[in-house]
């Protein structure tokens, strides 16, 4: 169980957007090609590799239906 824990958590992709953390997979944001978020790379100025995020500074609320969207 724990490969299978291992696996998930390197599918999943966490973005602080304006200080609200959003937690998804980056299959989901691949569905929607040719977009910043589908190209997210570790190589990106607004990747933290301490906290293992990517930081967006923009409004949260309006985010959620961006995601919602790729869903």
């Amino acid at each position: 169980m724990n490969l299978m824990n291992n696996m998930d958590s390197e599918n999943r992709v966490v973005l602080n957007v304006g200080g609200i953390r959003h937690e998804t997979y980056k299959a989901t944001l691949k569905k929607i090609p040719a977009t910043r978020l589908s190209r997210l790379t570790e190589a990106l100025g607004n990747y933290d590799p301490v906290l293992n995020e990517y930081f967006f500074d923009r409004h949260p609320g309006v985010f959620a239906q961006v995601l919602n969207y790729y869903r």
